[in-house]
């Protein structure tokens, strides 16, 4: 028959090697191995943020204070004569009368950027109208460059009329700033943006220092007896844009989401005992929210550090070059060899 003649007729026939299982087979075990491998790569990055649901309230919160013929978010509810009465004492406005464009609308763009573009270019349009100098450290937050050594804030009327005024803040004075934490915190990000990493770091390790696990001691407790939860935030920022790890991370930002009210404000004072006082502001809350932006941290030259996630993706990546190598060398170490039969 035709199908017999290959071996009848003195033809050369190659032998075709036996196929072993798949189990059996060098390149199966090494994917195991892959797999096994990959699966035990940390994704910390990729779990989910214990404090989603706070953050976004926390933005509701802004979104709820904003005044959309302004294009402003106002200061807060704090009911009563406005602190600004010692300053201006004709100033009648009240809190939810107030338009900071520095800092409180600042920072409340940036922290509406990623999840509310529109409102946050609607925030940014309206600064950029009033076509006011820049106050001279609150950019810093943003990556921008600020000079250094900081000087007394004044605040400034920029508009008004009889149902609301426009304010800015500017480190402009002639006297150098006094040695507020929070002020601290803005010229370690500074120093860091210069590339005195060393500095940066004296200044935020200093700050931490003051923490009592209740808020941060700083001169105005003294004063005031009262934590300002504004500084924290700024200190966890801080520490993570220049990439700094907090032994006591985990319970400051528990401790700041407790400062957390009903509407998703993050309340601006805490007592002496650490519990909520008062009323929640615009700046604390929109500073709260910048601990999470990313887009932020990483315009901070120590914060390129690779992330978990980034870490993971490497690992992998080098685990299954390896694995190709490897299955590529033993492939050539124990490939069948098709000998020659001659009938």
């Amino acid at each position: 028959m035709e199908g017999n003649s290959g071996l009848n007729n003195g033809t050369r026939v190659r032998s075709r090697p036996v196929q072993s299982q798949p189990e059996n087979t060098p390149m199966f075990r090494i994917v195991i191995i892959l797999i096994l491998t990959v699966s035990a790569i940390p994704h910390q990055t990729l779990s989910a943020n214990p404090y989603a649901k706070n953050i976004a309230l926390a933005e509701e919160y802004l979104i709820s204070h904003l005044n959309r013929s302004l294009g402003l978010v106002y200061e807060s509810d704090t009911p009563g004569p406005h602190w600004l009465t010692a300053e201006y004492p004709n100033f009648h406005w009240r809190y939810n009368e107030t338009y900071w464009l520095y800092s409180d609308n600042l920072f409340a763009s940036l922290a509406l950027h990623a999840d509310y573009p529109q409102i946050s270019e609607l925030i940014n349009d309206s600064i950029r109208r009033y076509q006011q100098p820049p106050s001279k450290v609150f950019e810093v937050v943003e990556g921008e460059r600020i000079q250094l050594p900081l000087h007394v804030a004044a605040d400034d009327i920029v508009a008004e009329n009889p149902n609301y005024v426009i304010m800015i803040r500017r480190h402009n004075a002639t006297a150098i700033a006094l040695n507020w934490l929070d002020l601290w915190l803005y010229e370690a990000l500074e120093y860091d943006l210069q590339g005195n990493y060393q500095s940066a770091q004296f200044l935020l390790r200093r700050a931490e220092t003051m923490w009592t696990g209740d808020g941060f001691w700083d001169p105005p407790y003294l004063f005031t007896h009262t934590y300002s939860n504004h500084k924290l935030a700024l200190f966890l920022f801080t520490a993570l844009a220049l990439g700094i790890e907090l032994p006591e991370e985990a319970s400051m930002l528990q401790h700041l989401w407790g400062m957390q009210n009903g509407e998703g404000g993050i309340t601006s004072l805490a007592d002496a005992n650490g519990h909520p006082t008062g009323t929640a502001n615009t700046e604390t809350t929109a500073l709260t929210l910048l601990i999470y932006d990313q887009t932020l941290i990483t315009r901070f030259p120590k914060a390129q550090l690779p992330s978990a996630q980034q870490t993971s993706t490497l690992l992998a990546a080098v685990v299954i070059v390896a694995a190709i190598l490897s299955a590529t060398l033993l492939r050539r170490k124990s490939g069948i060899r098709t000998d020659e039969i001659h009938s």
